[in-house]
C-alpha cells in the first residue's frame, strides 16, 4: 500500500477497465482513497475514513465516511481530518466521531471556489458573467457558512420563496444552483440534489419595446446624440443585435462590401448575419478601422454596458416615454420586423434564434397588433355609420 501523498494522488490512474476503485493509505489505517469513473470518462478523486462496526452476529460491518474531494482538501489535510474522525471512533464517541465526519465535510463557499474552477470557467463571457453574477448577488448571501450536505429541499424552497419578486430572476439562480448541487454529487459532498422537486415561478414575458407612439419621439432625441455610445443605441435599434454582439464587434468580422458580419461566438454558436443598409451605414461612418466598431477610444475598448444603460436613459427621459433596457431593442426591432411582414424562418436568420420558439412570440403579436390597426382604422372611417359613443363628464 502506499503513502497517499499530494504527488501520487495527482499520478494515481483509474485502470481502463475499473469503474471504482480504493487505495489505503500505508500508515494511516482506515484512511483511504476513492477513484470513481463520472460520466465524462475522467476520475474524480475523493478522501474517506472507513470505520468497523461490531454487528449482534459478530461480524462487523464497514462503514464510509466521506472527507471530501482532492481538490479541496491536499493530502495533509484530508489525512487531518481523518484523524481525528478515527480519533473520536477509538474512544468510542460515535456521534463525536459523526460530529467530526461533518466538520470535516466541506462548506458552500468550497463548492463555491470548486464551481468557478470546474464549470464557469468553461463558459462563453456573458454566462460566465451571468452565473458569477447570481451567485454573489442572491446564492452566496442565502447559503454561506452552510455546509453542503447540510442543505435542504426546504432551504432551497426558502431561498426561491425569497426571491419571488422577481420570478424570472429566481428561477434562474434556483437552475444555477441546482448545478452547483449536481457537482456536488460529483464530489461525493451530498447524495442528492435538494433543489429537484421545487416548483418554478410561472415567468411573464418581458414586452418592453417602443411601438408607434414612443418610437418616433425616441428617434427624434436620439438624433441629437452624436458620440459612438449614440451610434450604438441606433445600431442596436436597427439590427435587433444582441447587446453583446454589437459592444463586442470587431472590425475583423465585418465585410462591408458583402453587407455581412461573422460573428464567430454568440450565444446560439457561430452565425453569419446579414447586414442592413442603414445599420452598415452606421458601421461604415465610424472613424476608425482597427480594434471594436463601436469605441471611444479609437477602438481599444468597446462602449461599456454601464455607459450604454446611462445615455439610453437619458434619451427616454428627454423623448418623454417610459424606460427601455437595452435588450428592449432587440424587441423593437423584432418586432417592427414582424408587423411589416417578416416570416418566421426570416426571423430567426436576422435575430439570430436557434429555433422558430422566439420567433412565433413575435409572429403572434404582429398579428395581435395587425387586429388593432385595423379595427383603429375601421373606427375612423365607420362605413357602417354607426353612432359614437355618448361621452359624460363627471365632476371631479
Amino acid at each position: 500500500m502506499p503513502i497517499l501523498s499530494d504527488n501520487y494522488v495527482k499520478s494515481a490512474l483509474l485502470p481502463a477497465d475499473r469503474d471504482e476503485l480504493i487505495i489505503r493509505d500505508s500508515k494511516l489505517a482506515g484512511f483511504a482513497l476513492r477513484l470513481r469513473r463520472k460520466a465524462d470518462g475522467k476520475a474524480s478523486k475523493t478522501w474517506l475514513v472507513f470505520q468497523e462496526l461490531p454487528m449482534r452476529d459478530g461480524k462487523r460491518k464497514r462503514r464510509k465516511i466521506i472527507i471530501g474531494d482532492f481538490s479541496i482538501f491536499p493530502a495533509e489535510k484530508a489525512k487531518a481530518e481523518a484523524l481525528a474522525i478515527l480519533q473520536a471512533i477509538e474512544v468510542g464517541d460515535d456521534p463525536a466521531a459523526a460530529k467530526a465526519a461533518k466538520k470535516a465535510q466541506p462548506p458552500f463557499e468550497d463548492l463555491v471556489d470548486d464551481f468557478e474552477k470546474s464549470h464557469i470557467s468553461a463558459k462563453k463571457p456573458e454566462t460566465r458573467k451571468d452565473y458569477r453574477g447570481r451567485i454573489r448577488r442572491n446564492i452566496l448571501p442565502y447559503f454561506k457558512g452552510k455546509r453542503v450536505a447540510d442543505i435542504t429541499a426546504e432551504m432551497v424552497r426558502d431561498f426561491h420563496r425569497r426571491k419571488r419578486a422577481n420570478p424570472t430572476d429566481a428561477n434562474r439562480s434556483l437552475a444555477v444552483l441546482s448545478v452547483m448541487m449536481g457537482r456536488a454529487i460529483e464530489l461525493g459532498w451530498r447524495k442528492d440534489n435538494p433543489c429537484v422537486g421545487i416548483k418554478k415561478n410561472t415567468e411573464t414575458a418581458r414586452d418592453d419595446w417602443l411601438d408607434e407612439r414612443d418610437l418616433p419621439q425616441f428617434l427624434k432625441v436620439l438624433a441629437d446624440v452624436e458620440n459612438e455610445c449614440g451610434d450604438l443605441i441606433r445600431y442596436l435599434t436597427v439590427s435587433g443585435w444582441r447587446v453583446s454582439e454589437a459592444r463586442l464587434l470587431t472590425w475583423d468580422m465585418v465585410d462591408l462590401p458583402k453587407l455581412v458580419a461573422r460573428l464567430p461566438d454568440t450565444k446560439s454558436g457561430a452565425s453569419v448575419r446579414a447586414l442592413s443598409t442603414d445599420a452598415a451605414t452606421i458601421i461604415d461612418r465610424q472613424k476608425h478601422r482597427l480594434g471594436f466598431v463601436f469605441s471611444g477610444r479609437k477602438g481599444s475598448q468597446p462602449v461599456s454596458y454601464k455607459r450604454l444603460r446611462e445615455v439610453l436613459h437619458s434619451v427616454c427621459k428627454a423623448a418623454g416615454i417610459d424606460q427601455i433596457t437595452p435588450h428592449g431593442l432587440r424587441h423593437t426591432a423584432a418586432t417592427w420586423a414582424a408587423v411589416s411582414g417578416a416570416e418566421a424562418h426570416e426571423l430567426r436568420e436576422a435575430f439570430g434564434w436557434r429555433s422558430l420558439a422566439m420567433t412565433n412570440r413575435y409572429v403572434s403579436k404582429a398579428e395581435s397588433l395587425g387586429r388593432r390597426g385595423a379595427q383603429r382604422a375601421a373606427d375612423a372611417m365607420n362605413v357602417l355609420q354607426k353612432p359614437a359613443a355618448e361621452v359624460k363628464e363627471f365632476g371631479r
